[in-house]
């Protein structure tokens, strides 16, 4: 009779407990991280002859400004304007197989070239600084992938 009321205690328990892993690896796993918030601090206007499966998605990295670009044709071009102020850090998170030319020019120029091998995630690249500055109207943008 003591184990009929035992099983009869546990079970409760035991479904309560049925979201848990029961996997030991799995007990002390952080939990993801949350995808980060779009934001709109730049404008962003396609210049691209094939503008086809083209988006540009800004988000914040901490204090860093990431723009993922993510183009159908593997070619294309885009003029970048501050809506309001520029940040004080700007990346560009290119979404491209391999990056045979991505090019800034604005207040200066600034060019790279990330060789023929594809990648094996985006290739992120940071503006430089001086690249543009507080004053400077507007920043044109262009890419290439080698295997487009």
């Amino acid at each position: 009779m003591r184990h009929w009321l035992l099983a009869l205690a546990l079970v409760p328990l035991l479904a309560g407990c049925s979201h848990w892993s029961w996997n030991p690896k799995d007990w002390f796993a952080s939990k993801p991280e949350p995808a980060p918030v779009p934001v709109d601090l730049l404008s962003i206007q396609s210049e691209s002859a094939n503008a086809n499966g083209e988006r540009f998605v800004q988000t914040w990295e901490g204090a860093r400004l990431v723009v993922d670009i993510y183009s159908g044709s593997g070619i294309g071009k885009a003029v970048v304007k501050p809506r309001e102020h520029w940040p004080l850090k700007l990346a560009f998170r290119l979404n491209l197989t391999a990056v045979e030319n991505f090019e800034v020019r604005g207040a200066q120029n600034a060019r790279w070239n990330l060789g023929h091998d594809p990648l094996t995630q985006p290739a992120l690249i940071d503006v430089p600084y001086g690249t543009y500055k507080k004053d400077t109207p507007q920043l044109e943008i262009e890419w290439v992938d080698h295997y487009r």
